[in-house]
């Protein structure tokens, strides 16, 4: 026998695939360690604190409601919590990039309009026609459910435009970050005066009125001082870096109080029995008219975009920032309008349902937006005046350019893995214009 064929030793069956199942075993203990570490661990937590607290805010009243129909007496905890989230506003409020936006306030202008009065005129016209239940009906006889719900679409769709769901969803299609930023900065100080004055227009015909005088100074007293404070603050030098060190936790602690605030009017509402009788095909037709609505918003600022001759940097602006609403605003108008125009917990949920609706439909059209740019020129058989016009609107052309190249950076990076939502994110945002360094990091 040769030296060779002594070490020759025959492998049974058995022993092989025993050795598979050995290596299947390493290679899954290899993936779980990976999957399971401390950084991965908490990037989860953070990134699903907020729907998660949602999910828990809307579903335990349904549990067990005495407590926060307790909580909703106290009209006080409702400010201060609305106080926090939007002193949290103001601490991380970049007003620069409004200067850089002016640069093209054609686009600013139209986009803080449609945001602001286009959308919700639209809504206010259509569901004037639907035949609602009466308020205070306790039969639900319509398909299309109580009048809170034609509240509460008026309501959601007469706020303005989101905030961070709407900078990652233009990060990611790699359009104008600045114009972005500038749009949801302004038009969500606008926007709480305007949306009162709107909705007390939109349900000029209802019996239930309230004083716009006293809602106003309520929102100025729990949205606009809290911003300015925030702002204020950043005067002082360590403010900033402990803002920016601590981001995450922060915006836990603004998704705990957006959550609280669900929760005590949920609870309340089901103290109440209002949802009683509620049909689940009133929920489905929410969902119908919903992504409608998102339709209708693509084809508004379309047209917008078409009639401006906008770059694609521009559009992709228009469509994913100036479609969308944030819920934030809506539920803190809840918060400071008169129990007299319905039970309140009904009047939130179309908002429960319209914004992950459009959030869902938008994240399916940002990657679509950013494979096919696309950029409306005026036509040359059009007057020459008006060719004209049309260069000298975006005669900045190079500022584009170098936006859309600072966008490509973010999209590349931390934004396509950001999870989308409506509360502060943990997305930092860095565009070069110019040569200025632009720093978003909004809430």
């Amino acid at each position: 026998m040769s030296h060779e064929s002594s070490f020759n030793v025959p492998t049974l069956p058995g022993q092989r695939e025993c050795s598979k199942l050995a290596m299947i075993g390493v290679r899954a203990r290899k993936y779980f360690a990976n999957f399971c570490t401390t950084e991965k661990a908490q990037n989860l937590f953070f990134e699903y604190f907020l729907p998660a607290s949602q999910v828990v805010a809307i579903g335990h009243p349904f549990i067990h409601y005495q407590p926060g129909a307790y909580l909703s007496q106290f009209s006080i905890i409702g400010f201060i919590l609305i106080g926090i989230i939007f002193l949290v506003l103001g601490l991380k409020l970049k007003t620069d990039e409004i200067k850089d936006a002016m640069r093209s306030s054609h686009v600013f202008i139209v986009a803080i309009i449609s945001s602001l009065f286009v959308t919700g005129s639209i809504v206010a016209a259509i569901t004037k026609q639907l035949p609602w239940d009466a308020m205070g009906q306790e039969e639900k006889v319509s398909m299309f459910g109580p009048y809170e719900f034609r509240i509460g679409l008026l309501l959601y769709y007469s706020v303005p435009c989101t905030i961070t769901a709407g900078i990652v969803l233009v990060a990611q299609a790699e359009g104008n970050l600045p114009m972005a930023g500038a749009v949801a900065t302004v038009a969500n100080v606008i926007g709480c005066y305007t949306t009162p004055i709107l909705l007390k227009l939109f349900l000029s015909n209802l019996d239930a009125q309230f004083d716009i005088a006293g809602v106003l100074i309520k929102l100025t007293c729990s949205i606009l001082l809290p911003v300015i404070a925030g702002k204020l603050l950043q005067c002082i030098p360590p403010v900033p870096k402990t803002v920016n060190r601590f981001k995450r936790w922060i915006s836990v602690i603004t998704s705990t109080c957006l959550a609280l605030m669900l929760w005590m009017k949920v609870s309340k509402a089901v103290q109440d029995n209002a949802f009683d009788g509620v049909k689940w095909q009133s929920l489905l037709l929410l969902i119908a008219f919903v992504l409608m609505m998102c339709l209708i918003n693509i084809f508004v600022n379309s047209t917008f975009s078409v009639l401006l001759c906008l770059r694609n940097t521009y559009i992709k602006v228009m469509l994913l920032m100036v479609s969308q609403k944030t819920l934030v605003m809506a539920v803190t108008l809840v918060q400071v309008l008169p129990a007299s125009l319905g039970e309140m917990g009904l009047i939130l949920v179309p908002c429960f349902v319209a914004h992950p609706t459009q959030i869902l439909v938008f994240s399916f059209i940002a990657p679509q937006l950013k494979n096919h740019p696309f950029d409306f020129t005026c036509p040359r058989w059009m007057p020459t005046k008006v060719i004209a016009m049309c260069e000298w609107l975006n005669q900045n052309k190079k500022l584009a350019d170098d936006v859309e190249k600072g966008a490509g950076v973010i999209a590349n990076g931390a934004a396509n893995g950001a999870v989308i939502k409506d509360q502060p994110e943990n997305t930092t945002d860095v565009v070069i214009v110019n040569g200025n360094g632009y720093h978003h990091d909004q809430s």
